[in-house]
């Protein structure tokens, strides 16, 4: 073998031009490099040239043989290769073109890995750069990535709960998506919320007694968690994550103080393992690492605590008594789980004020209240940065973190929000009107407060939700 080696090696140096240099008469014999202009290309962008370059000529035509490898498929993600291409004679670089096909399905990045193995069949002349690794990205988009998605109950009893879909741009407005997906006549009933896992969405659906489990991006069907005809959940509420295993909060029968729990749901097979027990009316729940916070609201009554569980052994660790009626709460940068409570209604015949309740999650105790007069009820804490904004009387209000008391004036007047939340400096409320007819989604600047546009949606809007692509 090492003779015939030495044979080759003769034969090759004789098909190139030799330099010296001033000390060494040594033969400097040429290397093959590949190269390519740069390191990522969309799929859109055509033809892609990959360089194979020596540092000196060959005297006579050689052939080069490469390999293709990586994550995209050849027929799929760029057309079939040859394996091999000639160097001709006097020539120092030779291209090949790589023909990326440009299809319309939406994926992830692929890699294209080009390795030179052999120039006319040996390995000495193969230069250090031998190997190119090129990523291709996807120009390509689902339909409903991007964007906004508003929740709708509908009318409670009679099925019709829908999702819309609102371009980033505010420009279009695309309602009953799950349905025209699906194409289902009837979704569910009395949507109430939704959670986000990946590239999954779950929606509760309170009168359904289910958790519809949908693909985010495409709003197609992905399965169903419990029923009317499973007894998996009683009065769904609201949806948290914690590493991979749902909880969903249920008020039980209205009649009955004594059976509300936190369902624990496996995500790898969609169904309920067990049951949390808790007090009266769990409602919005909030994680920091392993620990769920839950507002108990009361459901159908009254209550005035938080119940935190601990994510790791599924147990109710403690409760943190708060006002009555906790609707919603935030955590801010430091950690800081504010509460804001709605207070009893009038109605009630016992009727307190609403509050804010600040809590030191290392501790698990209030560390500061601000009240409200006694027939403010506000609701809707949203959180953006270091400002937190409510809902009280057709007003939104802006406190920030820092502040030592409740502020005097609103931001923006006059407003009838079935529910809100800010993100990234803009407001959205939905606005569910006489109830009975389409609502709206209204969008305000928070730097100036001034209302960029309202879209009618579809029928009782009650959650607004950011459909990004940064878990793709």
């Amino acid at each position: 073998m090492r003779k015939n080696r030495f044979f080759l090696m003769v034969a090759l140096t004789g098909l190139f031009f030799t330099s010296c240099s001033d000390d060494d008469d040594q033969p400097v014999l040429p290397g093959i490099n590949v190269s390519v202009t740069q390191d990522t290309f969309s799929e859109g962008d055509g033809t892609i040239a990959v360089s194979f370059t020596t540092t000196d000529a060959f005297t006579t035509d050689v052939t080069l043989t490469y390999e293709v490898s990586g994550t995209a498929t050849a027929g799929e993600d760029y057309e079939a290769l040859s394996g091999s291409l000639v160097l001709g004679a006097g020539q120092r670089t030779v291209t090949q073109n790589l023909v990326i096909i440009d299809d319309d399905a939406v994926e992830p990045s692929e890699e294209i890995i080009l390795t030179l193995t052999a120039v006319n069949g040996a390995t000495d002349f193969i230069g250090p750069s031998n190997s190119i690794t090129i990523t291709l990205t996807d120009n390509d988009s689902f339909p409903f990535e991007n964007g906004i998605l508003v929740l709708h109950e509908g009318g409670f009893g009679r099925g019709d709960s829908s999702m819309s879909f609102v371009t980033a741009d505010l420009s279009t407005v695309e309602n009953g998506i799950f349905k025209s997906v699906n194409e289902v006549d009837a979704w569910g009933d009395t949507a109430q919320s939704m959670a986000f896992n990946g590239d999954l969405g779950y929606i509760v659906v309170n009168n359904s007694q289910k958790v519809e489990v949908v693909n985010r991006y495409t709003f197609e069907s992905v399965a169903t968690i419990g029923g009317a005809d499973e007894d998996d959940f009683l009065n769904p509420r609201y949806m948290a994550i914690v590493n991979g295993t749902g909880y969903v909060t249920n008020w039980g029968d209205g009649l009955n103080p004594n059976d509300d729990f936190v369902a624990v749901v496996n995500l790898e097979n969609n169904t309920v393992e067990s049951r949390i027990s808790v007090a009266e009316g769990p409602e919005r729940l909030i994680v920091k690492d392993n620990t769920i916070y839950v507002s108990m609201q009361g459901g159908f009554g009254q209550n005035n605590i938080i119940t935190v569980i601990d994510a790791t052994t599924n147990m109710v660790t403690t409760t943190i008594p708060v006002a009555n009626r906790p609707n919603t709460l935030q955590l801010d940068a430091n950690d800081n789980l504010w509460v804001l409570s709605g207070g009893n209604p009038a109605f009630t015949g016992n009727e307190t004020a609403g509050q804010l309740d600040r809590i030191n999650i290392a501790t698990n105790t209030v560390e500061a209240t601000f009240e409200f007069a006694q027939t403010e009820h506000p609701n809707y804490l949203s959180i953006d940065g270091d400002a937190l904004y409510y809902y009280l009387g057709g007003n939104v209000f802006e406190f920030n973190v820092s502040d030592t008391a409740l502020p005097s004036s609103p931001e923006i007047e006059g407003v009838s929000f079935y529910d809100m939340t800010v993100n990234d400096g803009r407001l959205y409320g939905v606005d569910a009107k006489d109830f009975r007819s389409p609502g709206s989604l209204d969008v305000y600047d928070l730097s100036d407060n001034s209302r960029l546009t309202s879209l009618e949606v579809d029928l009782n809007p009650g959650e607004v939700y950011f459909n990004g692509t940064a878990e793709r």
